[in-house]
């Protein structure tokens, strides 16, 4: 157990650090400052902190990643609330294992796939043109779901592993949220990362018929009749 938790420390710290790093690369412009005052300041390493400090777009990078990293720890918090039994129901389906996962990956790439298909078609017509918007939204909070759960999944299980369990469900969210976050924000890897994860959210999400556990079925349907 104390292994698993100095495993959790160091990946929370891991994710610190390449989100940090990631705000560096973002903007290579200010390592020309740094290089170019080295001769005023005694010490490099100063000169290194200040333009950390005085460099505008290092200061607008670090306000944009903790904005998008509250804003998706707090959408997560929403459909916590908002939706726990459906969450629960598609955690679960995903502790199945990666074979699963796998499965959800290839469900969510078809269902892409025919979603685009049909909104397409519905530009042909007039009276179908906003069904194109519908489907959108429609993948759009389907996946936000899916990828819910998985981040508050991914999160549980290295606290589970941990011994620390018991606490809120929100520390589950939050560690997950901040590793995926890290991982999408690494240039040129982070955005097919984050194309797999809406991928694989949706596909979670259609699977388990939107977290309730239930199969599709027309049986109610058939009964009426």
């Amino acid at each position: 157990m104390k292994r698993w938790r100095m495993m959790v420390v160091i990946i929370a710290l891991a994710a610190a650090l390449i989100m940090f790093v990631s705000v560096l690369l973002s903007d290579l412009t200010w390592w020309s400052r740094p290089l170019g005052s080295m001769s005023m300041v005694r010490t490099p390493h100063r000169a290194w902190r200040l333009a950390l400090v005085q460099d505008a777009g290092i200061r607008v990078n670090f306000a944009v990643l903790l904005a998008g990293l509250v804003t998706q720890f707090v959408a997560g918090v929403l459909v916590l609330y908002l939706v726990p039994c459906r969450v629960h129901h598609m955690a679960h389906a995903i502790a199945v294992g990666w074979r699963q996962l796998l499965r959800y990956l290839v469900v969510g790439i078809l269902l892409a796939i025919v979603l685009a298909v049909v909104g397409l078609l519905s530009i042909l017509a007039l009276h179908t043109m906003p069904l194109l918007i519908i489907l959108a939204m429609f993948f759009f909070l389907a996946s936000l779901g899916g990828v819910v759960a998985l981040t508050y999944q991914l999160g549980r299980v290295l606290l589970s592993q941990a011994g620390w369990s018991e606490g809120s469900p929100l520390m589950s969210l939050a560690l997950g949220t901040s590793i995926i976050y890290a991982i999408t924000r690494i240039p040129f890897f982070g955005w097919f990362v984050l194309v797999l994860l809406w991928l694989t959210g949706v596909g979670v999400a259609v699977a388990t018929r939107l977290g309730s556990g239930k199969p599709w079925s027309l049986l109610p349907l058939m009964e009426d009749s």
